[in-house]
């Protein structure tokens, strides 16, 4: 499994692995929809941009799972699919990304946990010999 899991008081946390930072990201994409549908339901029947720009590669984790919430504020959509690219770009890293789902439908994607937002406790971007893990604490 790619991603889990822990406990933190009122909230959730969310550990995800990668090869690659960018593989890791879309990791941590997909346990946070996953917190909120079954993502094995979601179609990809509309596909969204994405980039954003962050000094830090933990603010841009940060950066990316908040944009991913607006996102489904803003269409009404929930996603599926993350394709994830992070480079460096200047002295500041790029993220550049196309996310695809379809609008939230109650009867078939089994709506769970309202996420509210991403919090900057417990944010984390390890790169180990082997992968990259990320680490992050959700408002719900």
């Amino acid at each position: 499994m790619p991603f889990e899991y822990f406990d933190v008081t009122a909230e959730v946390g969310i550990r995800a692995w990668g090869e690659t930072v960018s593989e890791a990201f879309a990791e941590a994409a997909r346990a946070l929809f996953s917190l909120m549908v079954n993502i094995e339901t979601v179609l990809p029947h509309r596909t969204i941009a994405v980039e954003l720009r962050a000094e830090s590669l933990e603010v841009l984790l940060a950066d990316w799972l908040n944009r991913l919430i607006l996102e489904r504020d803003r269409t009404g959509c929930v996603f599926s699919e993350f394709h994830v690219t992070v480079i460096p770009q200047g002295q500041d890293l790029a993220l550049k990304a196309k996310i695809a789902g379809e609008p939230l439908d109650r009867s078939r994607h089994d709506p769970r946990i309202d996420v509210k937002a991403v919090t900057y406790n417990n944010l984390r971007v390890l790169q180990q010999p082997d992968r990259v893990q990320v680490e992050c604490v959700l408002d719900i």
